[in-house]
């Protein structure tokens, strides 16, 4: 049994562990996911630029063969225009990204002082590829755009379609995408233009502006969100809380499974002392039920509630074996109420048989109920209760003598460890049979005082006949009193008889 109990106890150890295991790790990762820190911001300095010269065809007026930026060019004369553009970023801290950029070329034909396109034609100039890059970034590109081209595309248009009232002008963008920011994934730096060149058509005279989009700022704040990094240790915090709820159903499974009968009745007085400890005496000693009459309880809340009519305190007494304790109500001197509580009651419930009826002698010293017999030995154990009282000697307590009586009663009463009910039934039963037997022995006789010549005659026949005299003599005594008695009774009836026939 108790090989058996310190296996369950190991295994139900081991199960408890795992619990804890699994879940601190399940519950560590979910805090991580759920406290992280979702997005974090990041400082930039972003800035753009851009440069051009318009270079001419040659003329007999201009000498040099390109114009600075900034000026007015007559459109005739404008062979292509070189532009230089730059755009630069710089983080604080190392970063991980891929970026890509494209010059793209834009025609919008639209009416005057109108914002409606008639005709929009676009193409790439330049395609820069994603590329994957860590740090700052640094892009510069030059390219010609051929302002004759298509400024004569735009001229046949109009021509063709006879649109007088119409303003046309060619567009050059630097378009740059950054993207996948340090694995997250973040839009902020997503495609956006950074640089423009602005250059009407159709017109003799031509002025070139650079946009209003070049990127000037500083201390800005990139946002980068971290959330699907983060994914993985979500699952597997939530597999290991999964596995410790297991574990728990488990525990259950296998507690239920291997509780034993034994393990149920420890748990339930443990439960007992622990809510009603102020309501129960223990008793470690012994209790005599005696003659009572004992009424069994079903449960232990009729107990309280027995108690609670009664104001008496419930007694417990535990049997030897710890696997049987008894709950005792003395409500009178022939009355009282018990509770069992048994291991063998539980394991009946159990197995779903029928809870065996207890014998009250059971109830641990109760031997009183199991002698029904007064014995001498029996008597003489109740009178002697212990071996620091005085023996006492049946045969010096005379009937009628109130002090002898007193004198015992007062060697009974010192006793505390059996009941007083039952020492006094030992007395009277040892008073009866002393009636019975009409056993009296008179007080000792004195010795006489007898002189040395006496004593020297009488030597010879006192070892012989001194002892047989002494011990007959109170025998005819007794025999032939009571025989005068009933003689002079039957004289008298004979002559109450006689004188009552001669007054007839």
């Amino acid at each position: 049994m108790e090989k058996r109990e310190n296996i369950r106890t190991k295994e139900m150890k081991n199960i408890v562990l795992m619990i804890i295991i699994t879940f601190v790790i399940g519950l560590a990762g979910l805090m991580i996911y759920v406290t992280r820190d979702k997005n974090r911001y990041i400082n930039y300095n972003e800035k753009s630029d851009i440069d051009y010269r318009v270079f001419l065809k040659q003329n007999d007026f201009y000498k040099q063969e390109s114009l600075d930026k900034n000026k007015g060019y007559i459109a005739s004369l404008i062979d292509y225009i070189k532009a230089d553009f730059k755009y630069n970023i710089d983080f604080d801290e190392k970063l991980s990204y891929k970026y890509s950029y494209r010059v793209v070329a834009e025609i919008d034909v639209n009416e005057d002082q109108k914002q409606n396109s008639i005709y929009h034609y676009s193409e790439d100039l330049l395609t820069k590829g994603l590329v994957t890059h860590s740090g700052d970034l640094n892009i510069e590109e030059s390219l010609s755009i051929n302002y004759e081209e298509y400024n004569n595309i735009i001229s046949r248009f109009k021509k063709v379609y006879e649109l007088n009232n119409t303003d046309a002008n060619l567009n050059v963008y630097l378009y740059v995408n950054i993207q996948d920011i340090d694995k997250s994934d973040s839009t902020a730096l997503a495609e956006k233009k950074v640089s423009n060149l602005t250059i009407p058509l159709t017109i003799k005279t031509v002025s070139v502006d650079i946009g209003n989009n070049i990127i000037t700022n500083s201390n800005n704040k990139l946002e980068i969100s971290k959330a699907g990094n983060y994914t993985w240790i979500l699952a597997i915090s939530l597999a290991y809380i999964i596995i410790s709820v297991l574990y728990i159903a488990y525990l259950f499974i296998y507690s239920s499974k291997t509780k034993t009968a034994q393990m149920i009745y420890e748990k339930e007085i443990k439960s007992i002392m622990v809510n009603y400890d102020s309501y129960i005496q223990k008793i470690n000693g012994s209790y005599d039920i005696g003659t009572s009459q004992v009424l069994r309880i079903e449960s232990f809340s009729d107990m309280l509630e027995i108690r609670d009519t009664l104001k008496q305190p419930i007694l417990m007494l535990e049997n030897k074996e710890k696997n049987g304790t008894f709950f005792i109500i003395p409500a009178t001197n022939s009355l009282i109420y018990t509770y069992a509580l048994r291991v063998v009651d539980i394991k009946a419930k159990m197995d779903g048989k029928e809870i065996p009826t207890y014998d009250i002698t059971e109830i641990p010293h109760s031997e009183f109920i199991k002698k029904k017999k007064y014995t001498d030995a029996y008597i003489q154990e109740q009178i002697t209760m212990t071996t620091s009282l005085p023996k006492i000697d049946e045969k010096n307590i005379i009937r009628g003598s109130k002090d002898k009586e007193n004198d015992l009663y007062d060697q009974l009463e010192m006793t505390r460890s059996y009941d007083l009910r039952e020492i006094r039934k030992a007395e009277k039963e040892l008073k009866r049979k002393e009636a019975l037997e009409h056993r009296y022995e008179p007080p000792e006789e004195q010795p006489k005082i007898e002189t040395p010549e006496e004593k020297k005659e009488e030597k010879p026949e006192i070892v012989e006949e001194k002892p047989e005299v002494k011990e007959e003599q109170p025998k005819k005594e007794e025999v032939k009193k009571p025989k005068k008695k009933h003689s002079k009774k039957k004289k008298n009836k004979q002559s109450n008889t006689n004188n009552n026939n001669n007054n007839n």
